[in-house]
């Protein structure tokens, strides 16, 4: 069933790329793209929605229309994909990096409490690999420091906490849609808010001759009716078209990519040096199922562990995150992140085929021999 679910998936994506040529629904907002909008705030729990070329550019959008000034603070974790910091520093903000919780691997919410002084002003989170924050925190925080909230939901499409939708908590949410992600636009994104001023100021930001009717009757939009700031980064409809597809079949596909985790729980919970990271309480992952979360304690027996896994066809990918504060565009930063440091260089992904046809009997014997070969225990 699952290898007919992708196949379902491949085809009506074929059939509705073809029907959008025919009917010349390559530019502009036809109502493929409007009703993509419509429906993905709906199943979030927002009031609008507005799509964008890409992840980064909804975060931007987020920043600008929320309206910081010049070296506001806003708390970030490092142990992020760089375009979800990169945004905070060209609107000329300040990322100030926070470290994560030794064992979710989620944004270390005491360590959010020590940073926040009287420059900050926001917080930027992400719920890493489809695996979702401490929400409960995270709201108590933001409100009783007065912090806006942006969630960077780009891994956890479907993921939920607390019985609520992942990307339902923020002030402004983002969704990547960028090929990789379990909603698809090749390349895209999505931002969503109940705040009609912050959605009007996100699409002056990266839209032009849109929402011009709410736009003319606001003294301050008015001047941007037509032609937005200038900046065109709108969503290309094709690739709204190919994540309509993903959207309506997120909820299948998700329940089948849970039960291959589950499994892979069962089979890494046997060992006491290999760790996975651990779901906070109330919370249910979603979204990001390409690569299994693994996490190894000795970097001395990586490359033999790689060896290990390589013999048994398991793909073992290495962290696709770099150390973010170390960078030279972050070095005046000077943080101390010991978990994120320590975790970076031992945290591995575990590919998950696009088929879902994962050899879960592999796995087992390669982390027998592994522990023969006293690389694991």
């Amino acid at each position: 069933m699952k290898f007919f679910i992708r196949f379902k998936i491949i085809f009506l994506k074929i059939i509705k790329l073809n029907i959008s040529f025919l009917k010349k629904e390559i530019s502009g907002y036809p109502e493929t793209v409007k009703k993509f909008e419509k429906q993905f705030s709906e199943f979030i729990g927002k009031d609008y929605g507005i799509t964008f070329c890409n992840g980064t550019s909804s975060i931007e959008a987020a920043i600008y229309a929320i309206n910081f000034s010049p070296n506001d603070q806003i708390l970030v974790t490092a142990s992020n994909f760089h375009a979800s910091i990169g945004p905070i520093k060209n609107l000329k903000c300040m990322p100030i990096f926070v470290d994560i919780d030794k064992d979710t691997l989620t944004i270390d919410c005491e360590d959010l409490k020590k940073k926040i002084n009287n420059k900050s002003k926001g917080i930027l989170i992400v719920h890493p690999w489809g695996y979702p924050c401490n929400m409960d925190e995270i709201v108590k925080i933001a409100k009783e420091n007065n912090l806006k909230l942006i969630e960077d939901c780009s891994h956890a499409h479907g993921a939920s906490y607390n019985k609520k939708r992942i990307g339902s908590f923020g002030d402004i949410s983002i969704f990547s849609l960028q090929g990789g992600k379990s909603v698809a636009a090749g390349e895209g994104g999505i931002a969503l808010t109940d705040n009609k001023e912050y959605f009007l100021r996100m699409s002056t930001y990266g839209h032009f001759d849109r929402h011009k009717e709410n736009l003319i009757n606001n003294n301050e939009f008015k001047k941007f009716s037509k032609t937005g700031i200038s900046k065109k980064l709108r969503a290309h409809p094709l690739g709204i078209c190919l994540a309509n597809v993903d959207f309506d079949n997120l909820h299948i596909i998700n329940n089948y990519k849970e039960k291959i985790y589950k499994k892979i729980d069962e089979i890494i919970i046997s060992y006491k040096t290999l760790n996975t990271m651990k779901i906070n309480i109330k919370a249910e992952r979603g979204g990001y199922f390409s690569g299994y979360p693994i996490i190894f304690n000795d970097i001395n027996k990586i490359s033999k562990i790689k060896e290990k896994f390589k013999k048994f066809k398991i793909n073992l990918i290495e962290n696709p995150w770099f150390l973010t504060h170390k960078l030279e565009i972050y070095k005046d930063s000077n943080c101390d992140l010991p978990v994120t440091e320590k975790i970076n260089n031992l945290f591995f992904l575990i590919r998950i085929p696009y088929f879902l046809n994962f050899n879960f009997k592999n796995l087992k014997n390669c982390l027998i021999e592994c522990k023969k070969d006293d690389l694991i225990n």
